[in-house]
């Protein structure tokens, strides 16, 4: 598939640029891919810790918090597990499920 890329300008302070440079020699890549593999590890990242802040804050279901961060609802669980963060499911819940499985 071929996508067609855009060109964004930002300023970074010297001691970024710095850092870029350094993984562009040890990488033998030019900065552009550089910044391109950081933002690809960043974005992922930034927006599962989104999704868990809203989760956490009880503005969105588990399925929600999936969908925003690109994640299964398994994976989404594991995370949640690994970080602690409890489920938003309580007794109510519960028995609501409960009595879905009684109407099967």
């Amino acid at each position: 598939m071929f996508t067609i890329a855009k060109t964004i300008t930002t300023r970074l302070p010297d001691d970024m640029v710095e850092e870029v440079e350094k993984i562009a020699e040890i990488e033998k890549i030019d900065k552009s891919s550089v910044i391109r593999r950081l933002l690809n590890k960043a974005i992922p990242k930034w927006k599962l810790e989104y999704a868990s802040k809203l989760y956490q804050d009880k503005k969105i279901s588990i399925g929600k918090a999936a969908e925003l961060s690109s994640l299964s609802i398994w994976d989404i669980l594991e995370y949640f597990s690994k970080k602690k963060i409890p489920l938003n499911y309580d007794l109510d819940d519960f028995n609501d499920d409960l009595k879905v499985v009684d109407e099967l």
